[in-house]
């Protein structure tokens, strides 16, 4: 599989169609890898001279179709994986009236998670959802909607780019907390021993759920983590999928537009 790797690694950085996520499972190919690399190679090679200009967006997306248009098969949705997130209503109409795809139980899943994702995106209302654990259940709107700015971080102790995230978290819950701003952990896909090891090996200071299922995480259209939520006061999603230095900066400007209110 390393020439996939490497040509998707590549296509991922042309493109940045896909993220530093780790997916909760893997799709299994049947096409061989050497199938695989031939089928990629056109379209690695097209967006490699692909020219960065004004009409960059226009390109990708021609360039992409036109891959598609040639690729009812593995390949094509290998590729249609691959805009995740990203995926508009305009591919899902090419899904859906293409018959290979169509049938394809990965897009259709897909389909799912990206509706669900658009349900819970930038100005809408949270979705609440409960855990238990130890016999206590706890509720995302015991903190959600309370009034304060609310980052929220979909984790998991195993989750490498998740550990990466928590010394920003950090930085910022302790730049900001307070009666205006909370930093939340949601535990996802993890077992809570191992949870409360890395909370402590991190040492993670601010209020986390533990024992979340992937029913909460399906419920936002997560297919990936870390990902990182800020909800406002109302509870309203103010932005979705932080990272980095983003986090920080998007953390403040929410909290500078409120206090001129």
């Amino acid at each position: 599989m390393k020439k996939i790797i490497t040509l998707l690694a590549a296509f991922a950085m042309i493109t940045a169609i896909v993220q530093a996520q780790e997916s909760v499972a893997s799709t299994p190919i049947k096409m061989s890898e050497e199938e695989m690399g031939v089928k990629l190679q056109p379209l690695y090679q097209k967006l490699q001279e692909m020219p960065q200009d004004e009409n960059t967006d226009a390109n990708l997306k021609k360039i992409v179709k036109e891959f598609l248009d040639e690729n009812h098969n593995e390949a094509g949705v290998y590729v249609l994986q691959r805009l995740g997130s990203t995926m508009t209503e305009e591919s899902l109409n090419y899904i859906n009236n293409v018959e290979y795809f169509k049938n394809s139980p990965v897009l259709q899943e897909q389909k799912v998670m990206w509706l669900k994702l658009h349900e819970t995106g930038e100005g809408s209302i949270f979705k609440d959802f409960q855990t238990e654990h130890e016999g206590k259940v706890v509720k995302l709107s015991d903190y959600v909607g309370k009034g304060k700015y609310v980052l929220v971080d979909f984790w998991a102790s195993w989750c490498g780019p998740c550990r990466m995230e928590i010394p920003n978290l950090i930085k910022v819950y302790n730049q900001y907390k307070g009666d205006k701003f909370e930093v939340l952990g949601v535990a996802t896909w993890d077992k809570p021993e191992d949870t409360k090891k890395a909370i402590k090996e991190l040492g993670i200071p601010y209020p986390q759920i533990l024992n979340a299922s992937k029913e909460v995480s399906d419920a936002y259209g997560i297919v990936g983590i870390p990902h990182i939520i800020l909800f406002a006061p109302d509870g309203k999603i103010v932005k979705r999928n932080l990272r980095g230095s983003d986090i920080e900066r998007t953390v403040k400007k929410a909290l500078q537009q409120e206090s001129l209110k």
